[in-house]
């Protein structure tokens, strides 16, 4: 919530300042990508404010994409990360299956062998105390 309002804070303030800079300068400027002077073809007339916010926006595309060509190495880890995980996860899931079968198995031959005598549930407790006579 605070950083909404702080981010309101500042963007209300630049915003104001953009639409007044914007009808303060509506008068159209020439604006020239021929540097000696010679060859009016590359000369145009535009508002400030037009070049200026297309600047930015051009400036912002081009950032955008600089940081994703140059982050791509992080999304390639990533997905590289996702499909071990997935198939690690199926690996699991086959191992499960196997092991519920195996149980299934061990369960049916016991049955096959008929009832066994039942061990002590204790065994261990009792092996490792030893019993006193009275």
């Amino acid at each position: 919530m605070i950083l909404k309002i702080v981010s309101f804070l500042i963007l209300a303030p630049l915003a104001v300042l953009l639409v007044v800079f914007c009808v303060a300068n509506r008068e159209a400027i020439t604006v020239s990508f021929d540097p000696i002077g010679t060859l009016p073809q590359f000369a145009f007339q535009a508002p400030l404010f037009v070049l200026l916010v297309s600047s930015l926006i051009v400036g912002l595309l081009l950032g955008g994409f600089g940081t994703w060509m140059t982050q791509g190495h992080y999304r390639a880890k990533a997905a590289n990360r996702r499909r071990e995980i997935e198939n690690l996860r199926h690996e699991v899931d086959l191992s499960n299956e196997r092991l519920r079968r195996l149980r299934e198995e061990r369960e049916r031959d016991l049955a096959a062998q008929g009832p066994a005598l039942p061990a002590p549930a204790n065994t261990a407790r009792a092996l490792a105390s030893p019993s006193v006579a009275a």
